[in-house]
């Protein structure tokens, strides 16, 4: 009888303590968004939200097209971000949560002096980390968040949720975390280039198809927590070498003599650049000394040594610095962010030359542009001192 009486008593003591999972949810039952999107028109906030199908989420072992992959987006609108976001949950269905979000994708027009509001709203639940990835766009947002992925790749894999891989093998437009983005918002002075997506693709095929693919199309300069606006393409380049935190290999493309097809094509790694600003008549006059290391990938050019190769990269890469310089401060941009540099090193030239000027911009001259490219190596062979 004592004996039945201890099994009775742990068996109690069991359930007791099974009795906190008992109101537990299963995955499937709760709405994970993956992505979201916000856009702003007529005075509305419209909030995006993108939810992929858990069978998604690992690579399909048979062949599914894109419009059979569950890839969901709702969309609610409201007066406020917060009553756009309260119109998703109206016919979520279940619980939706918000704590497994991998990228956030704004609108051009969100850009124009709303961040604040934005991210204001979004991180008051807690719910939202500081880590996604985060995107503006001058495109349809939904057709953002529901792009192809190729080889029928998890959804999960592809450069909105995972920039890094490929940024690493081609840094053209460097993506930035969400905290990035906020931390340039506090500061009076700072500059934030947040790379800009669309889903244009002209290079990969299925068949006769060309499916919509996420790529990084340029970046927009943003400081006062509004955009400046959008630079793309070679009027970027320059940022690169300037502004940009890291470039693990970008290809240089050297062409002599003004010819179309590149003399010669080197691989760039970790370009730096250090700034020295100087009250010069009426204005500020920046000199930039730019250090970065290359690699020979192809030579088309007639025999020479490395130092005449060096030297030809070097003009390639201060062309570009002028140009950018000039074509981005024609359009009132500081995308190699001149004004932080002076507010983080020279404060009391800031306040006499920046601190509440219109269009500081218009003051500043490039100086002495010096440029130090070193070739490490050419395929496997590397060249000796």
């Amino acid at each position: 009888m004592k004996r039945w009486v201890s099994i009775s008593g742990l068996l109690i003591s069991c359930l007791i303590l099974l009795t906190g999972c008992w109101d537990s949810k299963e995955v499937q039952s709760i709405n994970f968004i993956t992505a979201i999107g916000i856009d702003y028109v007529d005075n509305q906030y419209i909030a995006y939200a993108q939810l992929i199908d858990f069978s998604s989420i690992a690579k399909q072992e048979t062949p599914t097209s894109r419009e059979t992959r569950d890839i969901w987006t709702g969309r609610g609108e409201g007066t406020t971000l917060s009553m756009a976001i309260n119109d998703l949950y109206e016919t979520s269905q279940q619980q939706t949560l918000w704590t497994h979000v991998k990228a956030i994708v704004l609108s051009k027009k969100v850009l124009e002096g709303r961040l604040e509001d934005i991210f204001n709203t979004l991180l008051h639940s807690g719910q939202l980390r500081y880590t996604p990835w985060i995107y503006a766009t001058e495109h349809n947002i939904p057709d953002v968040l529901s792009p192809s992925a190729l080889l029928n790749q998890s959804a999960q894999t592809i450069e909105l949720f995972e920039p890094m891989r490929l940024y690493k093998q081609h840094s053209g437009y460097e993506p930035i975390r969400l905290h990035q983005l906020l931390d340039g918002l506090r500061e009076p002075a700072s500059v934030v280039l947040l790379p800009s997506v669309s889903t244009r693709n002209e290079t990969w095929f299925n068949g006769d198809k060309t499916p919509p693919l996420v790529r990084m199309d340029g970046f927009y300069v943003i400081s006062k927590g509004t955009s400046q606006g959008r630079v793309a393409g070679a009027d970027a380049d320059g940022t690169r070498y300037v502004n940009y935190e890291r470039v693990h290999q970008y290809p240089l493309y050297v062409y002599g003599n003004g010819g179309k097809t590149p003399d010669l094509t080197l691989l760039l790694h970790h370009p730096k650049t250090k700034i020295k600003a100087k009250k010069q008549g009426d204005g500020i006059t920046f000199d930039l000394v730019t250090t970065v290391k290359s690699a020979i990938t192809e030579d088309h050019g007639a025999p020479r040594s490395p130092d005449a190769m060096e030297q030809e990269a070097e003009k390639q890469i201060e062309s570009q610095i002028r140009d950018t310089f000039e074509k981005t401060k024609e359009r009132k941009i500081d995308s190699y962010g001149l004004v932080e540099h002076l507010y983080r090193h020279n404060l009391p030239l800031w306040k006499q030359e920046v601190y509440n000027r219109a269009d500081p911009l218009q003051r500043f001259k490039l100086g002495k542009v010096e440029v130090h490219v070193d070739i490490l190596n050419a395929s496997t062979y590397k060249y000796s001192e």
